[in-house]
Parts: structure tokens; sequence; C-alpha cells
């Protein structure tokens, strides 16, 4: 079983031998596709030694990920950003991981990725699945300028426990959020001036504009988002977002939150927004009943898609629970 680990890099020296060093020895092939770097990132991934391949930068993550992909011989291959790394130590798990999956014949893993911002004590912003281990099956290529698909789509995918394996990624601290914001609208609007599949963007394009200020385009493209059926809670955590900060449109809130608990009715943080909507209208019964339901959930959650309802989470809503309980007394 012959692994391939792929980058695209420019200009980051520093991450990408972080991301290398967690690597390191677990697979058996670098592939590094480098689009201009001014650096020393070329001499990084040599000193790993990685295959070094370039492209022009054209605006487009697919077309050197693409070449990446047409490099690599492996039977598997994971495909890392330079800013991502396997984390505390789980990159000796990554050939059992695959060895699994291809025992079972997956055509690829999910991984949870965790965003941390660097800048802030490596402050946990948030977590995603991403597909970033796959079999390498001839055909295969990524599509879009930005936040770019796998195509054709995987249809048999596992899962990697967080224990397992796990990638952190420091992209979005601080310093870099809005000029990253403003580099992926770009990129964005570019795609969706020229593309067959809106719906494949509108979510990144909410998400960009919400990092820009820009409340309105936000929420526009988050509900475009949800309107197509969107699978992710990303729209649905934007237009809540926005939906809280207007006190004005509590009823919209409260109908919105109401339909984020019939999509995801296993995730707690939406039955939580529903009971804060509760609680806005006095309507302190219902709220305890539904916050309640929230703490069941995050108790006994098992799902897939990551939760933002931590246990200090947790702890805020049994406060606000004995609150409510006391008001209504």
């Amino acid at each position: 079983m012959k692994i391939s680990a792929c980058y695209i890099v420019r200009d980051c020296a520093k991450d990408l031998a972080r991301s290398l060093k967690t690597l390191a020895g677990f697979v058996d092939e670098i592939v590094v596709v480098d689009t201009g770097s001014a650096d020393s990132t070329v001499s990084v991934a040599e000193t790993f030694g990685a295959e070094i391949f370039f492209e022009t930068w054209a605006d487009d993550f697919s077309a050197p990920r693409n070449l990446a992909l047409s490099r690599a011989t492996g039977d598997w291959i994971i495909f890392l950003d330079a800013d991502e790394f396997l984390a505390n130590g789980t990159g000796k798990n990554l050939r059992f991981a695959v060895e699994r999956a291809e025992e079972f014949r997956q055509q690829g893993m999910l991984v949870q990725l965790v965003n941390v911002d660097a800048d802030a004590g490596n402050k946990i912003l948030g977590a995603d699945l991403v597909l970033r281990i796959f079999r390498n099956s001839r055909g295969l290529r990524y599509v879009g300028k930005i936040h770019e698909e796998i195509r054709p789509p995987l249809t048999e995918i596992t899962f990697a426990p967080p224990q397992l394996l796990t990638i952190f990624h420091t992209g979005y601290s601080a310093k870099v959020n809005r000029a990253k914001a403003e580099r992926n609208l770009k990129m964005l609007l570019a795609e969706l001036a020229e593309t067959n599949e809106p719906q494949r963007i509108y979510g990144y394009l909410a998400e960009s504009y919400e990092g820009l200020g820009d409340l309105v385009s936000a929420e526009k493209f988050a509900r475009l988002d949800v309107d197509a059926g969107t699978s992710s809670t990303r729209s649905y955590r934007i237009i809540l977002k926005i939906l809280a900060g207007a006190p004005e449109r509590l009823g919209e809130r409260e109908s919105f939150a109401g339909l984020a608990v019939e999509k995801f009715p296993a995730l707690p943080e939406f039955s939580a927004e529903l009971a804060e909507c509760y609680a806005a209208r006095e309507n302190f019964r219902d709220a305890v009943a539904e916050m309640s339901n929230a703490l069941k959930k995050f108790k006994s959650y098992r799902g897939l898609e990551p939760t933002n309802f931590s246990a200090e989470t947790a702890a805020f809503a049994a406060r606000r629970i004995k609150i409510w309980k006391a008001t209504t007394n």
C-alpha cells in the first residue's frame, strides 16, 4: 500500500516544514507543486525528499492540485495545505486508517479539520469534516477556482474518528482573515460568472461576505445556499448569527431556528438557539424545555457534523435553565 502526500504551495516555508514533520515517515511519496515561491519553500520541500513541480499561478486552485494528482503514484493520496498538519501525533495512524478504508472498499475518508487562531494561543475557532484522503483513481480531478471539490464525486466514503486522525488548520488567524476573505471573494465571483453549478459556491460566498462585514450579501447567499438544499450547517449558522444581531427580526430568527432544528435534529446548538428565541418572547416554559433538549443532545451526540456546543456552552445552558425556571416560579 503506497501513500502519496500532495501539496500546492507558495511562500510558506515555515508552515510547510511544520506540516511535513507530521507526515515524515508515514507516507511513501511527497509531491509538491509550487506556484511561484520567492522564499525557501522549495528548499524545505526538497529537504523532506519531495518531488517538486511548478505551475504558474492563475487564480485557480484546481489547476495546481490536478498537476499534483497527475504526478502522484501512490495507491492513496493525502492532500494537505501547507498551513495544515496532522495533530497530536496522529500521523502514525495514517497507514492503519488507509488500510482499513481499503479493506472495506472505501474510496475516500472524511477527517476532522480543526481551525485554530495561531495569533490567539491556538484558540479553536471551529471544526469541519473534510475529504483530504482518497484512493488514487484514474480520471479523478478537482473542479472550482477555490474551495475546489473532487470529481467525479466519491460515493463510498468512511470517517476517521478524531482520536485516530485530526488535521489542524492555522490559515484563518486574525491577521490573515480579511486578506483571505478578499482573495476568496474575488475568485468566487469570477467562478460565479462562468459556472453551471452556482449552488456549489453559495455557502462559500456567504462566508466571504460575512468575513468582510457585508452582512446583507452574506445573508443573501446563505439563503440561496439553504434554498439549494445544502447539507452543511455553514449557512444556517451564518443566518442565525445575523438574525440574533437584529432584535426586530425575532420572528424570523425563531422560524429559522426551528427550521435548523428540523434539518439537523441531532445538533444541540440549534435547539439552544431556538430556546433563546422562546426566552426573548418571555416564553420561559418552552425555553426551558428546548434548552434541556439541547443538553440531552450534547451528551448523546455522535454525529459526523462538527458541533460548536462545547462543555462551556453546556454549563452556560444549564445556568440559563436555572434562571428561566426561577422566572416561571
